[in-house]
């Protein structure tokens, strides 16, 4: 195990491509790592500056404060866990596990010894003989993770290893992932688009955007206090409303429009409105917005309201998603499972003031974060004025 530090990592390809930009930050010995983006946002190229497999074009990575970046893979003795499992397909689960350990020259009872142990942490013993080419994909994957692990790496490397798992076999292996690398302290980095898979794995996460460092932080820290307008949208189960407000007026209330439709502000967003600029970027997670019928929400001035039309309302079981139309704006909600909308049916949408987040400038910075979720459930408001 290994704590390992970036300083100042820049990655070039072919001299045009900037995938990744003056990127720095510390992975802690035994830490569980996570590298969160879209698609081209330069995690992948940090993953595989970290395990070896490519060179950075400037900056240093050290593990142990010992400077690694011209050693090799092996040198690093760092382990790679893939999202197409690479294993060998007329190899048994055995031949595969051990094939890292016969590199070594390691004794065949050693190699017995550990291909078991590791064998059974992952529960696969009873797969040990099978053929990879005979086993389903949660299978493959777990033999392919067990021939990571089988090396007690340095570091193990994870390039999005489930996301090509059914719904039901990810939720699992994440679980089981978890706890594997607490129970071995392994210090771990994984590589992931799905917001959800960094939230509920990791001790930490790095969110990248075009090749830039967004945010470092627990999941907690990044979900309720995050840096800016992208971070906010892009992280968590379902992406946090930004919308504009414009035209906004004090008297006779604090009012605007947004996307052409009237909307009402909570006079505590009056100190961001400076300068000759009327207008705000507001969040709101869709957890924290109320809809309700046309006239029957409530108003003052802790509340911000906003009216539409019911684009579409999509039942999760537990609650349901309506999305409102409000002019060229859309917004979404989660309601109780017990409140029904028709589409086009007009409503109006309350947010409380504690849960507003307003963005500023053209990188669209946080310059106020709503408070924490907890307690501040939506349905509380409803049904006070139901």
């Amino acid at each position: 195990m290994a704590s390992v530090t970036l300083s100042g990592i820049n990655k070039w390809y072919g001299g045009v491509v900037h995938a990744v930009q003056d990127v720095s930050f510390k992975i802690e010995d035994g830490e569980f790592f996570g590298l969160l983006g879209p698609s081209g946002s330069g995690k992948t190229s940090v993953l595989r500056m970290l395990a070896g497999l490519e060179r950075p074009s400037s900056g240093t990575i050290a593990f142990d404060g010992v400077s690694v970046e011209r050693q090799t893979p092996q040198a690093r003795n760092v382990a790679m866990v893939f999202e197409q499992n690479a294993l060998y397909p007329h190899m048994t689960a055995r031949q595969n596990i051990s094939y890292p350990l016969k590199i070594r020259g390691l004794s065949k009872s050693e190699i017995d010894s550990k291909v078991g142990e590791v064998a059974d942490m992952l529960n696969i013993r009873h797969l040990i003989d099978r053929r990879a080419a005979q086993m389903s994909g949660g299978q493959q994957q777990r033999v392919a993770i067990a021939r990571a692990l089988v090396r007690r790496p340095n570091l193990l490397c994870l390039d999005e290893p489930i996301a090509h798992l059914d719904t039901l076999l990810r939720a699992r292996l994440r679980g089981e992932l978890k706890r594997l690398q607490r129970s071995l302290g392994t210090t771990s980095v994984i590589v992931t688009h799905d917001p959800i898979e960094a939230m509920t794995m990791t001790d930490r996460i790095a969110v990248m955007r075009d090749g830039l460092m967004q945010q470092i932080g627990t999941a907690d820290e990044i979900y309720n206090r995050p840096v800016n307008a992208f971070v906010a949208q892009f992280f968590g189960l379902h992406s946090m409303n930004v919308f504009e407000v414009t035209d906004i007026q004090e008297a006779p209330v604090l009012s605007g429009k947004c996307g052409g439709e009237a909307a009402r502000l909570p006079d505590s967003v009056k100190p961001h409105l400076t300068g000759a600029d009327r207008s705000l970027s507001i969040g709101a997670r869709p957890a924290m917005i109320s809809v309700f019928p046309k006239g029957e929400a409530p108003t003052g001035s802790d509340v911000l309201n906003i009216s539409g039309r019911v684009y579409v309302a999509e039942q999760l079981g537990d609650s349901i998603l309506v999305t409102v139309q409000a002019g060229d704006a859309t917004i979404q909600a989660m309601t109780p499972p017990d409140r029904h909308f028709a589409i086009d049916q007009p409503v109006d949408l309350v947010v409380r003031e504690e849960a507003l987040y307003i963005f500023e400038g053209q990188g669209k910075a946080t310059v106020r974060h709503g408070a924490s979720q907890s307690g501040l459930a939506p349905t509380s408001l409803a049904s006070a004025h139901a």
